[in-house]
């Protein structure tokens, strides 16, 4: 006869923290279902979405309700974000180093400026934008705080993959880039130029290409070593600002991404009046690439 291994209690803790693991793992990628720009789900859509039946769906859709994390409409039936979720996300803000070191420095140069200021930081394959203050000329773009948009359709994109490892600015150079408006940069060479060229300068420029009528300007955000953390941007009418008038807008926003630099531990900023100590092209691409 065969001798069976006994189940030991170490052995029935450990399956049990396995199923654990596995019924957590599926709740959150129901959560996260959430993320995406559309108010309401049903459990079939959801069930389709995550690969789960829908029976493990609405026993998940069930402990969210309870937890406040998510509701569900008395008459559809359907489900969307709950206000609990919002307590946990303004806790990230509230917390978040980058965000309290930015967030003054951002009301000045709205009052500097006139322009709404954005900030945005490296979310996977996106740029997240995290936290935008609203200046007198602000356009209703759709964009809101959360929104996340591919690295290579935007300047706040470009910037970020400006500093990343190369490796991964070369993945990234790689992924489908969808067009947003009919002047969205679609391929792949003139995305790798503007990046270079956003590594040269310490900015990054776009008109109408995430918003027909927006114009967005931004510049990199570091910590200490010379590590990208982020992107600082000013958005307004395109209309209202012309070529020739931004170079002081570049200015303000690298004074103020100086500013935030500096917070967060990065001694010296290599674009603007902090590289003017430095002499030779050389030696400011030298600064940036450290």
């Amino acid at each position: 006869m065969t001798k069976k291994n006994p189940v030991t209690p170490d052995s029935e803790a450990e399956t049990s923290a396995t199923e654990s693991m596995k019924s957590l793992r599926s709740g959150l990628r129901v959560l996260l279902e959430f993320e995406h720009d559309q108010r309401d789900f049903g459990v079939t859509d959801l069930a389709q979405r995550c690969g789960l039946s829908k029976s493990q769906v609405s026993k998940i859709l069930s402990a969210l309700v309870d937890s406040g994390l998510v509701v569900q409409d008395p008459v559809t039936r359907t489900y969307s974000i709950g206000k609990r979720c919002f307590v946990l996300g303004s806790r990230f803000t509230n917390f978040d180093r980058l965000c309290q070191a930015a967030t003054p420095v951002m009301r000045e140069l709205l009052n500097r400026t006139g322009h709404s200021v954005r900030l945005s930081v490296p979310d996977h394959d996106q740029s997240l934008y995290l936290i935008g203050l609203e200046g007198p000329h602000f356009m209703d773009t759709g964009w809101r705080s959360g929104s996340g948009v591919p690295y290579g359709v935007s300047s706040v994109g470009r910037v970020m993959m400006a500093y990343m490892d190369p490796q991964e600015r070369e993945r990234l150079l790689n992924l489908p880039l969808p067009a947003l408006t009919s002047e969205s940069v679609g391929d792949r060479a003139t995305v790798a130029r503007l990046v270079d060229e956003a590594r040269a300068c310490g900015y990054s420029v776009q008109r109408n290409e995430t918003t027909l009528g927006l114009g967005v300007i931004s510049v990199p955000l570091f910590r200490n070593g010379q590590e990208m953390v982020g992107a600082l941007g000013l958005a307004f009418p395109s209309h209202l600002v012309l070529d020739n008038d931004e170079p002081p807008l570049i200015r303000a926003l690298q004074d103020a991404a100086r500013s935030i630099s500096q917070r967060m531990g990065c001694s010296v900023y290599p674009y603007g009046a902090a590289s003017a100590r430095v002499t030779s092209p050389a030696a400011v691409a030298s600064v940036a690439a450290s």
